[in-house]
């Protein structure tokens, strides 16, 4: 296994874990266990289709059977939130759980789990940037065992596991104050505004290829999330204002 499978499979149990803690605030049987394993594989399928997608003509146009070699790294976890979201819609409805609330909860455990994950790609090099000057933290992958460039450059894994540390302690705050309270889903929002907006800034130190009107992949997805994330907390937020003043008048 790739340093990237390994800390990508202690991210998922540990993200796992943490999500089913928060779960019991609300669900107190077993159902929490198939939900966590579709959302765990939907991420899983997406970001490997989003990875390929993004690498096709570079690694599998001359061999596609290495799409099913996803242990040995290739993941972009970008895509990640598409394959949960279905999946976790799928299976919260098929157990008959709250909808909202559980995607509250999973993305709590999804941000600390790819946190964690990134620790791999830190040790391997997994992700390209650009060159880095003068800074004391860029980096230079010189052993010929890891898959980035001999820099100097921004050490994206870094950037990556910061940033989706740091929104795992923003939505765990988030979700203990809101917890309960409708309208649920509102974590989820918040999750793919922090996640679209952080993961679109920092793919200007990324060194990925264009794909769409001269941007990255993670860009335009990063976009499209930080969008729907907005739109969705304003919708969400215009709703609850609507009910209080209707019980209120």
């Amino acid at each position: 296994m790739s340093w990237h499978s390994l800390f990508s499979l202690a991210g998922a149990l540990v993200g796992s874990l943490v999500a089913i803690r928060c779960a019991r605030y609300l669900v107190k049987d077993e159902r929490v266990y198939p939900f966590a394993i579709a959302v765990v594989l939907g991420g899983i399928l997406s970001a490997r289709l989003a990875h390929v997608a993004d690498n096709w003509s570079v690694h599998y146009l001359s061999d596609p059977m290495l799409i099913l070699a996803f242990w040995n790294g290739g993941m972009a976890t970008m895509g990640a939130p598409i394959g949960a979201s279905v999946a976790g819609l799928l299976a919260a409805r098929a157990l008959r759980l709250p909808v909202g609330f559980m995607f509250d909860i999973s993305v709590v455990g999804i941000a600390l789990g790819e946190a964690i994950g990134r620790i791999g790609d830190l040790i391997s090099g997994e992700h390209h940037a650009v060159a880095c000057g003068g800074l004391p933290w860029c980096v230079s992958y010189v052993n010929p065992a890891t898959l980035g460039q001999l820099g100097p450059v921004h050490p994206i894994g870094l950037y990556d596991g910061l940033l989706m540390a740091g929104i795992f302690v923003v939505l765990y705050a988030y979700w203990r104050r809101v917890r309960g309270q409708p309208p649920e889903s509102r974590v989820y929002w918040a999750y793919l505004l922090l996640f679209g907006t952080g993961r679109y800034l920092q793919s200007f130190v990324r060194d990925e290829p264009l794909i769409l009107w001269g941007i990255q992949e993670g860009q335009l997805l990063g976009l499209v999330y930080a969008l729907a994330g907005a739109a969705m907390l304003i919708a969400l937020r215009r709703r609850s204002a609507v009910r209080r003043a209707s019980v209120h008048p």
